[in-house]
């Protein structure tokens, strides 16, 4: 039934939260707060909030790249002005680019279903970064083309987003699409919105709520179960 594969990047493929720690590390293991754990979680779930503020239009993305920064700083007791803030988001930035750990399964899971779908990515990204990170691994020979939402004007789970992948793919037929993601709010909700089926990558066993994923994996090789 399905000729594309939508893939989501990071938390789908690319292991997002080991890359946001080691990056995160680079950034504060040097400054006077210092690193650990329990900051990396706080950064984790400030950064998610804007985030997903960002997908319902209440930031953008320039604010975004700092703001995370300076709240975290404001939460750990200390201030942070706005020219050290644009000195640490670079630096988070470059060290995001250099960090390419895959999720378990990826890189089996991709070459077999590349011999049957064409597969693409689509994430909620800066451009430059998400581009190195995805050179740096050997899924990408086995991808036609990545949408990214930095470069597009628009992102998930705007209906607009898919709507512009459709178009460059070049097959309007929505029921020949799955999209793939880990995000409820982003890739599922997305593409309810789009008319076009999802699998919810279900990774930590949270359940979909109601998110009405046509299918649910808690694995990528189980993909190849259900494809």
């Amino acid at each position: 039934m399905y000729q594309y594969l939508l893939f989501d990047a990071d938390n789908t493929l690319l292991d997002f939260d080991l890359a946001e720690k080691e990056a995160l590390r680079g950034v504060l293991e040097n400054s006077p707060m210092g690193y650990s754990d329990a900051t990396a979680q706080l950064y984790h779930e400030i950064n998610d909030r804007e985030w997903k503020r960002l997908e319902r239009g209440e930031t953008t993305r320039e604010r975004l790249r700092t703001e995370r920064f300076v709240k975290l700083y404001e939460a750990l007791g200390y201030s942070l002005n706005p020219d050290y803030a644009e000195n640490v988001a670079d630096t988070f930035l470059h060290r995001m680019s250099e960090q390419a750990a895959l999720i378990d399964g990826a890189l089996e899971t991709v070459a077999q279903l590349s011999r049957r779908y064409a597969l693409y990515i689509v994430t909620n990204a800066t451009a430059w970064v998400q581009k190195k990170r995805m050179s740096r691994t050997p899924i990408a020979p086995y991808f036609k083309k990545v949408y990214i939402s930095h470069e597009m004007g628009c992102a998930k789970p705007e209906r607009i987003f898919f709507d512009q992948v459709l178009s460059d793919i070049g097959d309007s037929h929505r029921e020949s699409y799955l999209v793939i993601g880990d995000s409820l709010s982003s890739d599922i909700a997305g593409a309810r919105g789009a008319d076009l089926d999802s699998c919810y990558f279900d990774r930590s066993g949270r359940g979909s709520g109601a998110e009405k994923p046509k299918w649910t994996v808690h694995s990528l090789p189980e993909l190849l179960t259900i494809l």
